[in-house]
């Protein structure tokens, strides 16, 4: 039963007709709906036809109003929680980071892998691997892994060999991917363990959408480079033995606190099977049923085009429908279309400079990913697809407009180049692209050394943003984390990035100024298409009357005009909620 206003004393009705600015003064003593949150600030709710609002009320986990103060003051009662942040700077739905790599990098720490920094030299790469054998054979760990190797300062500096690798490390596999997990040194032993050699130690092989490089001889190198490198690392190393169940479990826990510390409150994972088994899957499943996941989640299952069993590969995709809850979508298979531009690898339009890398690298061919996207999605599966050179997403945006079901929103994603006529066609077909903010950025040293290699259209013009809201195709927003180049996965410098084109700090000029975006269309990306792409805009992303109270609360209005472009980075998110709770407050 319903409770009904009690009378107001006189001196209560003399404040409220006096206009007095105490909201506990003005609010019954009894409200017919209470709520259980009432927050006052300065909010931006991303919603078309009401893009701010004074006010919200929360019951239950979502919201039940929206508007200005004074409409709020009805949903007051004895036992509300009221968050004052007038003055104190903005709220903003929370957000959404639509392809990172956070389980990867968390499971690097628990498994006690080797970690590089982006300027490490060969010499002190040999000297950390060295430590790590010897750790490695008093602990009887069957295999090292490690990663964050910069490959173009490799290349100037002298890539370390296979005969100097086995010299550090002999007899346990060793496999140590790059910063952006696109090449990989790996050991003799490592090549052996996943059948890449013959009894003369030469190459017996060769992987579809990779290259191993040889010597005169014959004989591997040591580097890898695309498919070949995550061949090698699936089968030369015992993921299984470096990863239990308790380890995976730290990984998705410290996943998440770190995404709630940020403002993230939905999560898609590039690459939830990265090690080769589902233990992340078994992990966030357990988090969640236990009401402790406090994240809405997307999950990724990867299949390779070095895969040797390509039906089998797809049917265990396929069952991890299994792992549907209530936070958690695991309906996404990833795929890589081509490598990357800026090493050769990319599959390109105009050809690279470099007469004998062509093209780049086409990990499929037309007929192969039309195939592929007829399969995942007749089975209710989004494709998620790492593509950047512009014949790449060109493959791939082709296959999804013609084999593809609209209402599953096939994904791109970093997306380097795209060629003209594709964006009409990404919009017509609800391809959605999520766009690496970050690398709308580079320095004049990095576009100097991707002038000796690429064509000029590839150099000046990488990364497009505005583009895509000019052709009304949805562009949401990704971190990479951690593969970030140097940048940061923090939402207000993906923010200022995306406005200015350059990286908070730095002086450098934007290289395609053309394509920067405004801040409301960067906060767009980030939280009501995150939403698009993970299938919940009905129920997350905006601050909407119905939909789940996931918001942040911010120290700087950044989203004012009044606050200079070049200050976005500065604002800190101080509190999370995720469906009305709060999951993360700043100390």
């Amino acid at each position: 039963m319903k409770k009904k206003y009690l009378q107001l004393s006189a001196i209560s009705l003399a404040f409220a007709f006096a206009g007095c600015s105490d909201d506990k003064l003005s609010v019954p003593e009894v409200v017919e709906n209470p709520a259980d949150m009432v927050v006052y600030g300065t909010i931006y709710t991303v919603e078309d036809d009401a893009p701010q609002a004074e006010a919200f009320a929360v019951k239950d986990g979502s919201y039940i109003y929206v508007g200005d103060a004074e409409g709020a003051k009805a949903y007051v009662g004895e036992n509300t929680n009221v968050i004052d942040h007038r003055g104190k700077g903005m709220i903003t739905p929370g957000f959404a980071d639509c392809h990172a790599h956070y389980f990867m990098k968390e499971a690097i720490t628990a498994m006690g892998s080797l970690k590089f920094g982006l300027y490490t030299v060969p010499q002190q790469l040999l000297v950390d691997v060295a430590i790590a054998y010897d750790a490695a054979k008093k602990a009887g760990k069957p295999g090292i892994f490690g990663y964050g190797w910069t490959y173009q300062l490799f290349e100037i500096l002298g890539t370390p060999t296979t005969k100097e690798l086995d010299a550090v490390c002999p007899d346990i596999p060793l496999c140590l991917a790059d910063g952006e997990l696109h090449k990989a040194l790996v050991n003799t032993a490592c090549l052996r363990k996943a059948g890449l050699l013959d009894a003369e130690g030469k190459v017996n092989k060769q992987i579809k959408g990779g290259e191993i490089i040889v010597d005169a001889d014959g004989k591997p190198t040591g580097l890898l480079l695309e498919q070949a490198g995550t061949y090698c690392k699936l089968r030369g190393i015992d993921f299984d033995a470096l990863i239990d169940e308790e380890k995976a479990m730290q990984t998705v826990s410290n996943s998440r606190d770190a995404l709630l510390s940020k403002g993230y409150v939905a999560y898609q994972d590039g690459w939830s099977n990265y090690f080769g088994n589902l233990r992340f899957y078994d992990a966030a499943k357990a988090l969640d049923q236990k009401g402790e996941l406090n994240l809405n989640m997307g999950l990724a299952y990867e299949i390779e085009s070095s895969t040797e069993e390509l039906e089998k590969d797809l049917e265990r995709a396929f069952a991890t429908d299994g792992y549907t809850s209530t936070h958690i979508n695991p309906h996404y298979v990833k795929f890589f279309v081509d490598g990357t531009v800026e090493t050769q690898t990319g599959y390109v339009h105009e050809p690279y400079l470099d007469q004998a890398k062509g093209n780049g690298i086409a990990n499929w061919t037309p007929e192969e990913f039309e195939g592929l996207t007829a399969k995942v999605n007749n089975k209710n599966f989004t494709m998620h697809v790492h593509a950047m050179g512009d014949e790449g997403t060109h493959l791939a945006v082709d296959a999804f407009a013609k084999f593809g079901k609209k209402e599953l929103r096939n994904t791109l994603v970093h997306v380097r180049n795209v060629l003209p006529q594709d964006y009409k066609i990404m919009a017509e077909n609800d391809i959605v692209v999520t766009s690496g903010f970050l690398w709308h950025y580079s320095t004049d040293i990095g576009l100097s050394y991707m002038s000796e290699t690429l064509p000029e259209i590839y150099v000046n013009q990488m990364y497009p943003m505005k583009s895509y809201y000019d052709n009304g195709a949805i562009m949401t927003a990704h971190t990479d984390f951690p593969l970030l180049s140097g940048s940061s996965e923090m939402p207000f410098d993906m923010i200022e990035l995306a406005c200015t084109g350059v990286l908070p700090g730095q002086n450098d000029k934007p290289y395609w100024p053309q394509e920067l975006i405004t801040r409301k269309q960067a906060l767009k990306a980030l939280t009501i298409n995150g939403a698009y792409q993970m299938h919940s805009e009905k129920e997350r992303g905006s601050i909407k009357v119905g939909k789940y109270a996931d918001f942040v609360l911010v120290d700087k209005d950044v989203l004012n005009e009044s606050c200079p472009v070049n200050q976005i980075h500065e604002a800190v998110v101080t509190n999370t909620f995720f469906e009305g709770k709060q999951v993360y407050v700043k100390h």
